[in-house]
């Protein structure tokens, strides 16, 4: 056996709770099997069409602040649009 293809996938994404903890992931795309969504050996002979290793940083995009300038990398390329902001500024504005 082999480890979960999902375990290093990059379209695997944490959703977080309303304390502000990740404790469920759920694939972007879906998961390949359906045996995944419930899965707890952590081993699996699955491949999937939508897998992107989560290593390589070839997917990061970097975007611009829109208060300050400062550069930021996006964990991931997607075709959404909108306004970017650091944490520092973006704390200064929620204050």
């Amino acid at each position: 056996m082999s480890d979960c293809i999902c375990s290093s996938c990059r379209n695997l994404k944490g959703i977080i709770d309303e304390n502000g903890a990740v404790e469920v992931y759920e694939c972007v795309y879906g998961y390949p099997s359906e045996k995944c969504d419930s899965c707890e050996s952590g081993e699996c002979d699955l491949s999937c069409a939508n897998y992107i290793n989560d290593e390589n940083e070839e997917g990061m995009v970097v975007v611009r602040c829109v208060t300050c300038g400062r550069e930021l990398h996006k964990m991931y390329s997607d075709d959404e649009e909108g306004r970017y902001q650091c944490i520092e500024c973006f704390l200064k504005e929620s204050n």
